[in-house]
């Protein structure tokens, strides 16, 4: 495992387990004899946000299922969690989820909590002092794949279900596809070009020269330049933290993507998800 990513996945075990202490910044860079300043840019850098923000979210998170679930009194629960003050508390808990505990315990509104952080396994190395993906550039012939178009938004409740079965449902059937090639599988993905959510993803296989592929729809990922991304886990889990690192290594790098038509091109190899691991291709203008 990544140095970097190994480090925040035992920090992220260390505050689950301590989470009713007064977890701070220097303390929990200590144990893990880096500098809290360097320690910091690493939590934000792997996790997408910042150590404090992390653990004040996860004390509140643990905060609010036990005003959902018990009839403790508000400033117990607030003790327990390592809050010196009741209102010191209840500010912090208005600001994270938009109503006072007392309100919450009576309404039970929807409100957004804070997850433990699943930190995705990938390269990330140091830049002269900047941490950011390890990125690899390459040629790619252009590409001919068979397979199913899904248009989707990730605005849609059922963003991740819908779009797991539809491609799912196609790799399936694909396997008993003598016209096809079963070494590995791709999903190419192409945004609609406004900023609403909505994608068109493509999920398909290589065609073998001179079968017949039955009626599977044809995509054609263009030749040219492509920076490679190594990654391992779930693609919706590698999804959110993709958005950032990409943005990070471009500004790292300088470099300039390539509008082709391809948003990013994923490769898996036939075992996924047993190995986890997830190729992710993105076109650019130049090697770099």
């Amino acid at each position: 495992m990544n140095f970097y990513v190994g480090v925040i996945n035992e920090a992220v075990d260390y505050i689950e387990d301590n989470i009713g202490e007064k977890l701070s910044l220097v303390e929990v860079a200590a144990r893990f004899a880096i500098s809290h300043f360097h320690f910091n840019r690493m939590f934000k850098t792997v996790s997408g946000v910042t150590l404090k923000q992390y653990i004040l979210g996860r004390k509140l998170s643990k905060a609010m299922e036990q005003l959902k679930s018990t009839n403790r009194p508000i400033i117990d629960i607030a003790l327990d969690l390592g809050f010196e003050y009741p209102e010191v508390f209840s500010r912090a808990f208005k600001k994270q989820f938009g109503v006072s505990p007392a309100y919450f315990r009576e309404s039970s509104p929807l409100v957004e909590v804070v997850p433990r952080a699943c930190i995705v396994e990938r390269d990330i190395i140091n830049y002269q002092g900047t941490l950011a993906l390890k990125g690899k550039c390459l040629l790619l012939d252009e590409l001919t794949l068979r397979g199913i178009a899904v248009t989707t938004n990730t605005n849609a409740d059922d963003f991740q279900q819908s779009l797991k079965e539809k491609t799912e449902g196609f790799l399936v059937k694909a396997v008993e596809n003598a016209g096809l090639e079963h070494d590995k599988f791709y999903t190419a993905v192409s945004c609609s070009g406004n900023d609403d959510g909505e994608y068109t993803v493509f999920c398909g296989k290589k065609p073998i020269a001179g079968m017949v592929a039955g009626d599977a729809q044809t995509w054609v990922i263009p030749g040219g330049w492509y920076v490679s991304f190594d990654y391992h886990g779930d693609m919706f889990d590698i999804r959110e933290a993709f958005v950032d690192d990409l943005y990070k290594w471009i500004m790292v790098k300088e470099a300039e993507l390539n509008p082709n038509g391809i948003g990013m091109l994923n490769i898996y190899s036939n075992n996924y998800p047993e190995n986890n691991a997830v190729k992710i291709l993105v076109p650019v203008k130049k090697p770099v």
